[in-house]
Formats: structure tokens, C-alpha cells, sequence
């Protein structure tokens, strides 16, 4: 060891930057020479991208990790698990069917054995502590958040990830204690919501904070929140300005779940009202380079028949066509949309201002309607990406869909074979007469996606498309995309 404190810091830093997780903290104990000398790959590599769970130990960490004056100038990246427990009743937990003796509230309580006892009041106490953080739009998280973000100077992307393939600092304790995985959300119900959901407050907290605190933020991403359930005057332009105002990269999930409208005291939305939250946040991220958008249709289950009317009617389709009409995005070099229904009008005018700069079009779940002008809808996408986008150099297309089912890729090789599986060489007319009684056809996987790289790649393929895509009633069973492809995770890039 002694050999060792001889070199120069750069040559143990990098020797360092060889061992396995417990062998870098191992070594760093050994003296004060070493652990000076490795401080830098070790901030880096445990503390540059880091997750925590809304709870007080866990933000207890991030918050001494933020006062460190070494450690904290390493931190870039702070990603937030906003579960703790949502939508499960954990297997410790009382029988809900058994009624308690009203003179006696801890009389289910003494059902338990000792040990689901103790699971079960560990659970409480957590569930309690994550609900107060969260209580009055996030309040309480605001204040824990605003000095944190204060103290990290190089802080540049904030994030929220709710999955078990995360893993946000405590979860593995409360699991231990109570026997059941934090990060799992259960079954969502549908419906209404009587409140916010946690997601939804802790996009305010981080919002409100990062504006307090004066953080140039570069990236962002948000996973399923009610944007326009939040009352306008809780979260102002102003505050969403300063916030948002430096991110080059959002990703949001939004929506709509209305509160439940007896509740006097909550911002009940209406119609006029979708799109309105969506809005707000476009109109503060002037200098939006990368945009991954998706809209989520209405929580409450409908037996309404799914026509054109009824998709013009819906929340994705006037949620995007008000946010187009109220913002334009000149400066995106990278656009991904999902679950989107929207007319090729709309979609035209999100590409427009920024054809000129778009380099990557990821699309999936998109579903354009026809109109007077448009009988087939994908066309005039393809025609002004093939015309207006120079610089575009990546597509990722999958499970493309019109008013009646779903759309077709087909290259000069496809045409003959997808005709041989009783394709439609049919109109326009004949296939809608055909979608209403039921008839469907089945094709090839293949024929439904497409990932297509470099410029002249794009080009050529592009112009194929124009005259070489097909419209089919729906279809049943259609393959999932390569999520690897498409998902791209760049919260890895130092900023």
C-alpha cells in the first residue's frame, strides 16, 4: 500500500476506476492519501446519477449528499421514485372484509401474529410519512427539495421513474420490513380521482423548488401526471418559466383523470379546459431541443362506439391540437410521440417549425384521421418528411393507425406478398364499409414497424412510402416494438 500512495493521484484514480463496487469503497478506507486521490471517480461513479423514494430517510440522504462540499459538485442527475406502496394492500395488512369492533379501532389490529403486526405498523408509519411529504400540492417535498437543489451546482437533469428495474436509495430496507416492494404500483384503478396523483404533486414540488432554487435544468422527464388538473393558480407561468425555462430535453406522460366535481374545494376541468396544462409547459421550454410526448386517453372506462367522432371528441386529440395551436417548437432536433390521436394537419404543424433541424422521428401508437382532404392520412406525413426534413437521419415507426385500423409498411419486395394475404386493393370506402362488419386481416409483424438509419436510408425509404403504405380494418394481433430501440436513455451523457 505504501508503493501505492507513491504514485501520482491521476495513476490511483484510474487504478482505482478498475475494481468492482465494495472493492472502491474498500480501498478509499484505507488512508486518507488514496481517498483523497480517488474522491473524483468515486463522486462520479456513486453519486453523479443518483434515485430516492419520497420518503424522509431517503430525502434525509440526497439532502447530507447536497451539504457534502466535496461530494455535492459530483451530483448531475437526481431521479425521484414517486411510489411508496400506491395501489397495493400489502399481504401484513388486516382482512378488509373483517368489520372492527367500534369500541375497539386496534381490533383488527390484534388479528395479526406479532411478526404481521410489526409489518404492518412499519407500513403505516411509512405510508403516513410518504403522504405528508406529498400533502397540499407537495408542500412539505417543495421545502426538502429547494435547498437541495440550491446546494447541487452542477445539478442538470431532474427525473421520475416508477419501476422495479430502478433502484431508488431505501427500497430494499422497506421491503425487508415490510415484506412487500416499495416501487410496485398495483392495479391502477379507473375513474375519477379524488385527489392528485403522487406523480402529479411531485412534478409541482420539483417545479416549484427548481424555480426557488434557480437550477438551469437541461433535461427533464415526468411519467403520468393529470397536467391540467392542476389549478392554475398553483402553479403559475412565471414559476413554470423559470423552471423549465433552460431544459433542452422533455419527456412527458400526461393524463387526463378529472377530480371528482362534488369537491368544491378542487379544480374540476372541463372540455374547454384539456390541453390547457400542456400548454403552460411548452410555452416555458423555449429552447427545447428533444421532445418525447405521450397522452394517455381518459381513465374512465367507455362502451361508446370508437368512430371518427368519437376520436375527434377525445382527450389525446384536443389536448395536442390546442397545445399545436398555442405553441411552436422551432428548435427540436429529436420528436417522439405516442399514443397520440391527432389529424395530419396537426402533426404537420408540430414538424413544420423544426423540419428544417429534425434529425430523429420516433413515432408509435399514433392514430391520424381522414378528412375531406385527407382520404389517406399517412400520406401527406410521408410526402413533407420526404420534401421538407433534409437533415432527418433516423425513423422509428410502429403500429401506425387511421380511423378504422392500422397502416401498413411496405417496400417494392412487399407489395406482391401482402397482396397474395388478401390485401386492400380495395378503396378507401370499401375498407370502412368493411371495418363496420367486423371483417379483419391478419399480416406479417414485419409489415407494421419500421427502423430505418442514416440520411439516404430515410430518404429512399421515405419515398417508398408515399405510394407504397396501406390502410387495413383492425387488426387483433400485432407484435410489440424492440423497446431497446425505443427508449434511448441519454441521462448517461455528462451535460
Amino acid at each position: 500500500m505504501t508503493k501505492l500512495t507513491k504514485l501520482p493521484s491521476e495513476l490511483i484514480s484510474a487504478i482505482v476506476s478498475f475494481l468492482e463496487d465494495s472493492d472502491v469503497r474498500t480501498t478509499r478506507l484505507t488512508c486518507r492519501a488514496i481517498e483523497r486521490a480517488s474522491l473524483a471517480h468515486f463522486g462520479h461513479r456513486f453519486f453523479r446519477k443518483k434515485g430516492y423514494m419520497i420518503t424522509s430517510p431517503s430525502l434525509d440522504v440526497l439532502a447530507c449528499i447536497a451539504a457534502h462540499k466535496d461530494l455535492s459538485k459530483y451530483v448531475q442527475h437526481v431521479w425521484l421514485n414517486p411510489d411508496c406502496f400506491t395501489f397495493v394492500h400489502p399481504a401484513c395488512a388486516p382482512d378488509p372484509q373483517e368489520a372492527p369492533d367500534p369500541e375497539n379501532p386496534e381490533s383488527l389490529l390484534q388479528l395479526l401474529s406479532l411478526s404481521d403486526r410489526k409489518r404492518y405498523e412499519a407500513y403505516q408509519t411509512v405510508k403516513q410519512d410518504h403522504s405528508g411529504l406529498l400533502q397540499t400540492w407537495g408542500q412539505q417535498l417543495q421545502e426538502v427539495l429547494t435547498p437541495v437543489f440550491a446546494a447541487l451546482p452542477n445539478l442538470k437533469t431532474v427525473g421520475m421513474r416508477r419501476s422495479e428495474d430502478h433502484a431508488p436509495w431505501g427500497w430494499r430496507c422497506l421491503k425487508d420490513i415490510v415484506g412487500e416492494d416499495p416501487r410496485d404500483l398495483g392495479s391502477i384503478p379507473s375513474g375519477p380521482m379524488r385527489s392528485l396523483s403522487d406523480p402529479t404533486k411531485l412534478f409541482l414540488a420539483v417545479i416549484v423548488a427548481a424555480a426557488a432554487a434557480n437550477v438551469q435544468l437541461r433535461r427533464f422527464y415526468i411519467d403520468a401526471i393529470e397536467l391540467d388538473n392542476i389549478q392554475p393558480a398553483s402553479l403559475a407561468q412565471e414559476t413554470l418559466d423559470k423552471a423549465c425555462g433552460s431544459i433542452w430535453y422533455l419527456e412527458i406522460n400526461i393524463t387526463k383523470a378529472w377530480l371528482y366535481k362534488h369537491q368544491k374545494t378542487e379544480f374540476a376541468p372541463e372540455r374547454g379546459d384539456y390541453g390547457s396544462g400542456l400548454v403552460k409547459l411548452l410555452k416555458a421550454t423555449t429552447q427545447l431541443k428533444d421532445m418525447a410526448l405521450q397522452i394517455f386517453p381518459d381513465r374512465q372506462p367507455t362502451n361508446e362506439q370508437r368512430d371518427v367522432e368519437f376520436w375527434r371528441k377525445s382527450y389525446p386529440y384536443i389536448c395536442l391540437q390546442r397545445a399545436v395551436e398555442s405553441v411552436h417548437l422551432p428548435h427540436l432536433t429529436r420528436v417522439k410521440l405516442e399514443k397520440v390521436v391527432t389529424s395530419p394537419a396537426t402533426l404537420l404543424a408540430i414538424l413544420s417549425p423544426c423540419a428544417g433541424c429534425l434529425t430523429s422521428l420516433k413515432l408509435r401508437d399514433v392514430r391520424l384521421l381522414s378528412d375531406e382532404e385527407h382520404s389517406q392520412p399517412w400520406r401527406s406525413v410521408f410526402a413533407f418528411l420526404l420534401a421538407s426534413c433534409p437533415r432527418l437521419d433516423y425513423l422509428l415507426f410502429s403500429r401506425f393507425l387511421w380511423d378504422y385500423g392500422v397502416v401498413t409498411f411496405l417496400g417494392p419486395s412487399d407489395v406482391q406478398s401482402v397482396r397474395s394475404r388478401a390485401p386492400d386493393t380495395r378503396s378507401l370506402s370499401e375498407i370502412v364499409s368493411a371495418s363496420s362488419s367486423g371483417e379483419a386481416f391478419f399480416l406479417d409483424d414485419e409489415l407494421l414497424e419500421l427502423n430505418i438509419s442514416s440520411r439516404e436510408a430515410v430518404a429512399r425509404t421515405l419515398e417508398e412510402l408515399v405510394e407504397r403504405h396501406c390502410y387495413h380494418t383492425w387488426l387483433s394481433e400485432i407484435g410489440s416494438i424492440d423497446e431497446g430501440g425505443w427508449h434511448t436513455d441519454t441521462t448517461d451523457e455528462d451535460w
